[in-house]
């Protein structure tokens, strides 16, 4: 007979099988199958970050019984599915977005669908920009500046020998031992380099941009690492394409902070910020007070919401 008082924290999910801290050790457990027809629209049953609570015998752990009520998550739709949602880490208190200022070229609408997502989830979030040192055309200030201008946390960081930002650094170090971390980001951008700089004896492994150009992965699973000192990360693969989950495009004002001031002066409830008359959010664009990089992705992220299902 099983008893299903047991807990434990998911730290990795392979294909049939879940890693699982049980009291300080690391054990591998099924999952009950009946999580499967529980699962309403997630994609996935259990997460890495879940607590979960196990079936037991004589001798231990047997099974993943039934996961317990999440505190937070981030989630983007599944690929090849517009009905499922697929949660890529639960129970997180810092999204961190890792974006590249150089090789590979920093994409703004990957960063703003994150950030509309983590805003929906009430998730605090950061953005952290690496090789400063490459960034030959002197973009990080432009980027440094509108971020931060909008609210959010955002650390401009070189680990290259002779061009170290050690402060920023250090920042973001703090921030992570605080805090149960994921990183997501592209490929490439330097996502486990830098928890190797911030974190010594992590020792995750990194690749070249010769493996990221030809579509390999240099992490290949998401994996929650307890921190010497405190805090946890969850370093996650590489993503190209993040996409809102049950989410209609009409309220996706709501998401993206700067805009949801002057939408209250539009002269239609339903405005969709893209053509109609007395759009105040339009007359904030031309203004420059809504950056022309943010209307773009909030566009292209409307469109591909509008096309998901008839609202």
């Amino acid at each position: 007979m099983s008893d299903s008082g047991t807990k434990g924290l998911v730290l990795r999910v392979d294909a049939k099988v879940c890693h699982v801290d049980v009291d300080g050790q690391r054990v591998t457990l099924p999952l009950r199958g009946r999580l499967f027809e529980e699962r309403g629209s997630a994609k996935n049953p259990v997460a890495v970050g879940d607590r979960v609570l196990l079936g037991t015998d004589g001798e231990g752990a047997t099974a993943i019984d039934e996961v317990l009520p999440r505190t937070s998550k981030l989630a983007r739709r599944a690929k090849g599915d517009e009905d499922r949602e697929q949660v890529l880490a639960a129970n997180v208190s810092v999204v961190l977005i890792v974006a590249a200022l150089a090789e590979p070229p920093l994409q703004p609408l990957l960063i703003d669908r994150i950030l509309a997502s983590c805003a929906r989830q009430d998730l605090r979030v950061a953005i952290a920009l690496t090789k400063l040192d490459r960034d030959k055309r002197s973009t990080a200030d432009a980027w440094v500046g509108l971020y931060r201008g909008l609210g959010y946390e955002v650390f401009p960081t070189s680990i290259q020998p002779g061009s170290e930002t050690p402060d920023t650094l250090a920042a973001l170090a703090r921030l992570l031992h605080e805090n149960v971390t994921v990183l997501t980001g592209l490929s490439g951008v330097g996502k486990s380099s830098l928890i190797n700089h911030l974190i010594p004896g992590t020792e995750l492994r990194i690749g070249s941009m010769n493996r990221i150009r030809q579509g390999k992965h240099t992490t290949t699973h998401t994996e929650l690492i307890p921190l010497p000192g405190g805090g946890h990360v969850l370093d996650t693969p590489g993503i190209r394409n993040f996409t809102l989950f049950g989410v209609s495009p009409h309220e996706l004002t709501f998401w993206f902070r700067e805009f949801i001031e002057p939408a209250r002066s539009c002269a239609f409830n339903d405005c969709t910020h893209r053509h109609e008359p007395g759009c105040a959010v339009l007359e904030a664009v031309a203004a420059g007070t809504i950056h022309e990089s943010r209307y773009a992705s909030f566009c292209a992220v409307f469109d591909e919401l509008a096309d998901v299902r008839d609202w």
